[in-house]
């Protein structure tokens, strides 16, 4: 059910030794690379980031479009190279984006991979999860699925109801996790452990598109 041009721009990537997902985008014939604050904290401008394929990690030239300054969990990378095929595009955007509906997201779990690849340099292929979208607030969106260590950066995607069109929506950064108490010979004992509730934390892409606003740098299509 996840099409091609979704497969095609989400990538493992690590940023020192921070590892998780980054998905890209277009804006004005200009590519960017999208993912979490958090993994992408201690970039700065002119720094190498590394990309997963099937060979292994390997170095990409990059510069930082920008980090969101608000509690938006998104940065924008520019890189030195066209990283998806122009003929597979996909509208950013969460405008039209239903209360309750189906959303899918993808990415690379505990560093998980399997044997199959896509591409011309054999990119691993992401895994994907389904949710459901519980409650808009603002900017954040909260979703009902199971997320992992791994899939911070990674995109939600969603199709308008009664399209077969992908969107991408948001960007994963957490889960709520709350602390339960660790039971032994039927009553709780001074340890806990820290329980997914199962509720997502995402941003919405809208913060992605407003940092490159501010700095349109990213690679051009046609500049290959």
């Amino acid at each position: 059910m996840i099409t091609a041009n979704v497969i095609h721009r989400v990538f493992r990537i690590k940023i020192d030794q921070t590892e998780g997902t980054a998905f890209t985008i277009e804006k004005d014939a200009r590519e960017y690379l999208v993912t979490a604050k958090h993994v992408a904290k201690t970039i700065a401008v002119g720094r190498e980031i590394e990309l997963y394929q099937h060979t292994g990690w390997i170095p990409l030239q990059s510069e930082l479009v920008g980090h969101s300054s608000s509690d938006s969990d998104i940065s924008v990378l520019a890189v030195d190279r066209a990283l998806t095929p122009a003929r597979l595009p996909m509208t950013a955007t969460s405008k039209g984006l239903v209360y309750g509906q189906d959303v899918y997201f993808l990415g690379f779990p505990y560093g998980f991979l399997g044997r199959h690849v896509f591409g011309p340099n054999g990119h691993p292929l992401p895994f994907v999860k389904k949710a459901t979208v519980s409650l808009f607030d603002g900017t954040t969106y909260l979703l009902d699925g199971h997320n992992n260590p791994g899939f911070s950066g990674g995109p939600v995607v969603w199709t308008q109801p009664g399209t077969s069109e992908f969107r991408v929506a948001a960007v994963i950064s957490a889960y709520r996790s709350v602390d339960e108490p660790i039971y032994a010979g039927g009553g709780a004992t001074a340890l806990t452990y820290r329980y997914n509730t199962g509720i997502i934390v995402c941003h919405g892409v809208e913060t992605a598109l407003d940092l490159i606003a501010t700095n349109p740098i990213g690679y051009r299509a046609d500049a290959s």
